[in-house]
C-alpha cells in the first residue's frame, strides 16, 4: 500500500519543469498513475480478502469447535449406549435366568401336582373299593341277621312244638302204662322221664347251637 502510495504521489506531484516535460515524460507519469490506482485496488482486495480470510478463519475455528463439542457429546453418549447396553444385556440375562428357573419350578409343581392327582385317584378308587366291599358287607351281615331272626324264630317255634310233642308223649306214655296195669309203672315212668330228658337236653343244645354267636 505503501508503494501505491509512493507512485500515486510521484505521478500527481507538479513538476518543476512542467513546462519543459516531454510527451514521453507524461505519458510515464500517466503509466504510472495507473500502476499506483491498480496497486492500490490490489492491496485493497488483498486487505479485504484478508478480512474475509480472517473472518472465515474464526468460522472455520467456531465450527471445528463445534464439531469437537459434538464429537465430545457424540464420544459421551456412545459411551453412555455402550454401558446401558451392557446393562440391558445383563438384565435380560438375569431375567431369562429368572423365566428358566419360574420355568423348572412349574415343571416341578406340574410334576408334583400330576403325582399328587394319581395319589389321590388310586385312594379315591381304594376309598370307592373299600366303600363298596363295606356296603357288600352290610348288605351280607343285615341278610346274615334276617336270616338268622327267621331261623331264630322257626327254631323257637321248632323247640316249642319239640317240648309240646314230648310232653304228649310223656303222658301218652305214662297214661298209656296206668291204663295196662303194668306193674312196674314206677320204673316206666323213670324210663319215659329220662327219655324225655334226653330229648329236652337234645332240643335245648340244637337251639342254643342255631343262636348267632
Amino acid at each position: 500500500m505503501k508503494l501505491s502510495l509512493i507512485l500515486l504521489t510521484l505521478a500527481l506531484a507538479p513538476s518543476a519543469f512542467a513546462q519543459e516535460a516531454s510527451p514521453e515524460e507524461a505519458k510515464l507519469r500517466e503509466q504510472l498513475k495507473a500502476t499506483a490506482l491498480l496497486l492500490r485496488a490490489a492491496e485493497t482486495e488483498k486487505a479485504n480478502a484478508l478480512a474475509t480470510f480472517a473472518a472465515e478463519q474464526t468460522k472455520t475455528a467456531a465450527l471445528q469447535k463445534e464439531i469437537d463439542g459434538l464429537n465430545a457429546k457424540l464420544t459421551t453418549e456412545n459411551k453412555r449406549a455402550s454401558e446401558d447396553k451392557l446393562a440391558s444385556e445383563a438384565a435380560i440375562a438375569k431375567l431369562n435366568d429368572t423365566l428358566i428357573s419360574r420355568e423348572n419350578r412349574l415343571k416341578e409343581y406340574s410334576d408334583a401336582l400330576e403325582k399328587m392327582k394319581y395319589a389321590y385317584n388310586q385312594v379315591a378308587t381304594t376309598a370307592t373299593k373299600k366303600e363298596a366291599e363295606r356296603a357288600a358287607l352290610f348288605t351280607e351281615n343285615l341278610s346274615l341277621k334276617n336270616t338268622i331272626a327267621d331261623r331264630e324264630r322257626k327254631n323257637l317255634k321248632l323247640y316249642k312244638t319239640s317240648l309240646e310233642i314230648l310232653e304228649r308223649y310223656e303222658n301218652y306214655a305214662l297214661g298209656k302204662a296206668l291204663s295196662a296195669r303194668e306193674p312196674f309203672i314206677q320204673k316206666t315212668r323213670v324210663t319215659v322221664e329220662n327219655q324225655v330228658q334226653d330229648y329236652k337236653g337234645a332240643i335245648i343244645d340244637n337251639r342254643i347251637s342255631a343262636q348267632p354267636k
